[in-house]
């Protein structure tokens, strides 16, 4: 059962106390790290006049100073999470936990799926939208000589068979929910290795696209988006490829180097999108901080930079700073954290590292911050290789297959704590961090007006803090660890 904290009945008050907010007081609600407080409402507290004797740490919220718009907050339905909600609970307990999940008034109302498009490591089986040999729990090799550039083989039926219901629940329960479509690799027969996999089993020969398969994979994703919007789910965004400078020997993967994503951009998905009349937000590079000059390469190239919307980071190397710097050198050009993942390996508290980098992110001009695993059995799996330490948003424990159980992980509640809150069209605004604290924040103003506090207090103490507004003070204490979002309306 999930916590009686994000019960449907819990969450609605939430969601109506905080959006009926007065101009004097402050709604609360806090996930501490020991999650024995998960998105728990606190006392309602009341701005007042400033105490001069005061010395807590002050908190100024500055609406007058607006940044970037917040498209979401989300994860990926894996081709194993979509499998384990739809092949391995009743269908009352997968809409139950799609409700937690999606939905505002009995959940987070998670913003943001980005949906592999064929298999990623957390998958079943190997597949593509047009395979020409038979995958399965290995990849196969597509025999020389053999393709299919006019994709007449090309086919959803994987995906028609759980993935795209699950994906029209889940827009059913958040109409305004974002979809975007990543592949981890083109079908093996468009690469020079004949396999889905990034690199052979020696990791000396790297996988790349066939510049003769340029149009057809361009053709690929759009007859994929296409599909997608016929079967009624709309595709928001698009990356071409999943980590393009890592080539994973055990799982799905390519190489795409800068030049050759600029390229492709420019000379075969430019125009096929074009030709379909799709206009998804086209996102670049899709990789970690740490090589800002791949997304600078592809953006600066005329042609692939009119198709560019912005770029697309992972948090695996690098520092979230890089964004910032990306922002002021492409200021017109947007910016998306899509896949930042937890995992066994991570140590310490947990959750307030999380949360410290999705205020990291927003406030280094990241429209949105996407976790990886949208859920994950106790195995952390179904897996076909890479990643089998990962963790979902939700678990699915199917240690007694007769009674599984879904339970919320830290990351829910790390995302919980601003998705709830923030509605479509939000804006960051100002706020700072005060000096030599350990209290983290980020502000945002949503379109009715409402004001979103999300605060870390990453010390390993209570610390007592103000938050200033118009002049006015409100006081309170967050514990150690632990982060509060505060929601009131001017």
């Amino acid at each position: 059962m999930l916590r009686s904290a994000v019960s449907s009945a819990c969450l609605a008050f939430f969601f109506l106390a905080a959006t009926a907010a007065s101009a004097q007081s402050v709604n609360v609600y806090q996930t501490t790290p020991d999650l024995l407080e998960a998105l728990s409402e606190r006392a309602t507290l009341h701005f007042a006049k400033p105490d001069p004797a005061a010395m807590a740490p002050l908190i100024t919220v500055d609406d007058a100073q607006r940044f970037q718009e917040i498209d979401g907050f989300g994860a990926s339905l894996t081709d194993s999470a979509a499998w384990l909600f739809a092949k391995k609970l009743p269908e009352a307990q997968a809409d139950a936990a799609f409700k937690t999940l999606f939905s505002r008034r009995g959940g987070i109302g998670l913003g943001i799926l980005r949906q592999p498009v064929g298999s990623s490591d957390l998958a079943v089986t190997f597949y593509s939208l047009d395979d020409l040999c038979e995958q399965g729990a290995k990849a196969c090799t597509t025999p020389a000589g053999v393709d299919d550039a006019k994709l007449e083989h090309f086919s959803l039926k994987h995906d028609q068979e759980y993935i795209l219901p699950l994906l029209k629940k889940a827009i059913g329960l958040n109409p305004e929910l974002h979809v975007m479509l990543t592949p981890w690799s083109p079908p093996g027969w468009m690469k020079t290795s004949g396999t889905m996999l990034g690199a052979s089993a020696d990791e000396k020969e790297k996988s790349s696209l066939r510049p003769e398969f340029y149009p057809a994979f361009a053709n690929y994703l759009v007859k994929t988006i296409q599909g997608y919007q016929t079967t009624g789910v709309p595709v928001w965004a698009l990356s071409v490829q999943n980590e393009p400078l890592y080539t994973p020997p055990t799982y799905s993967g390519m190489q795409m180097l800068a030049a050759e994503q600029a390229k492709f951009f420019g000379e075969a998905l430019g125009p096929a999108l074009s030709a379909a009349g799709l206009k998804p937000k086209v996102m670049a590079y899709d990789h970690n901080w740490d090589r800002p000059d791949y997304p600078e390469t592809v953006l600066k190239d005329p042609k692939a930079g009119a198709l560019a919307a912005g770029t697309a980071w992972h948090h695996y190397g690098g520092d979230p700073a890089v964004m910032t710097k990306n922002h002021e050198e492409f200021p017109q050009k947007d910016q998306w954290v899509t896949e930042s993942s937890g995992g066994t390996w991570q140590k310490g508290n947990v959750f307030a590292e999380e949360a410290a980098e999705l205020i990291a992110v927003t406030r280094n001009w990241a429209r949105g911050y996407v976790l990886w695993a949208l859920a994950t059995d106790q195995n952390h799996g179904p897996v076909v290789g890479g990643c089998d330490t990962c963790r979902g948003l939700v678990t699915i424990d199917l240690s007694n297959p007769e009674k599984p159980v879904v339970k919320p992980e830290l990351d829910y509640y790390v995302l919980g704590q601003a998705s709830k809150f923030l509605l479509p069209g939000a804006v960051r605004i100002g706020s700072d961090e005060p000096a030599g604290t350990k209290l983290k924040d980020v502000a945002f103003r949503n379109r009715n007006g409402t004001v979103v506090l999300y605060t870390l207090n990453d010390g390993a103490g209570s610390q007592e803090l103000r938050i200033g507004f118009h002049g006015k003070i409100v006081a309170t204490t967050l514990p150690a660890g632990s982060v509060a979002t505060f929601v009131w309306r001017p």
